[in-house]
């Protein structure tokens, strides 16, 4: 009885541990946040010790910052880190378009123009939502993919960026994000002409539209002390 008690143990803390993770890729929590582990506990129903077991994990792969024993913040990204990540998305996600394109079905297809209109749709009035279904679009073409391990490494990533992301939607001008020239329209074209090699390049574009966030950051670390919050991230 004494094993099966473990494995209850581990399953809970592992499920703590996705639920938190899958927080941050959403973008629930805002980037330079403390995280009290008290409260996440109270948050999620459970004890202290499954959420500072998730905590330790999620700061071993740097997904949170300790910069005390109690003191737990979402990283804020610099530029440089920024560009990194979107340099391995690019590669990977790209490598994953190109095999969903020799993949996909009607059926997938449709599934990713729905995400798609959805997104759109949220785009011009609810920032967070739209946020979810960009992310939602980028993990569909994932799954298409069918590339377990591209797929982790590339969660991996979103992982780190998706508080900034969040952020990202919620401050950017929806004719900025929302126009019938948005990049994913050329993603679903790519695949719906089965063309892999249109499909890397349509979403190594998307994401490397992205990096607006990045210039916008290299603008954040230029301004004087006290200007230029989160809050105030749009596109110039």
């Amino acid at each position: 009885m004494a094993e099966l008690r473990q494995v209850e143990k581990e399953n809970l803390s592992a499920r703590v541990y996705g639920r938190i993770r899958r927080a941050l890729i959403d973008g629930q929590f805002e980037p330079g946040e403390r995280l009290r582990i008290s409260a996440l506990a109270a948050d999620l129903g459970t004890s202290i010790t499954p959420v500072r077991e998730a905590i330790f994990r999620l700061v071993s792969e740097q997904a949170l910052e300790m910069k005390a024993a109690t003191a737990i913040h979402v990283p804020m990204l610099d530029s440089a880190r920024l560009r990194e990540i979107q340099l391995v998305r690019a590669m990977l996600e790209g490598a994953a378009a190109e095999r969903a394109a020799q993949r996909i079905t009607d059926r997938q297809l449709r599934r990713l123009e729905t995400i798609q209109e959805e997104f759109i749709e949220a785009a011009a009035s609810n920032p967070k939502k739209a946020s979810l279904k960009n992310r939602d679009f980028h993990f569909a073409l994932l799954e298409i993919a069918d590339l377990p391990l591209v797929e982790s490494i590339v969660e991996n990533m979103w992982t780190l960026m998706g508080p900034l992301l969040s952020v990202f939607h919620a401050t950017m001008p929806p004719r900025q994000i929302a126009g019938e020239d948005h990049r994913h329209y050329d993603v679903l074209a790519a695949l719906k002409a089965r063309d892999p090699a249109a499909a890397r390049r349509a979403i190594q574009q998307d994401i490397e539209w992205g990096l607006v966030m990045a210039d916008w950051l290299d603008r954040q670390a230029q301004a004087p002390a006290g200007k230029g919050k989160l809050a105030s991230l749009v596109a110039e």
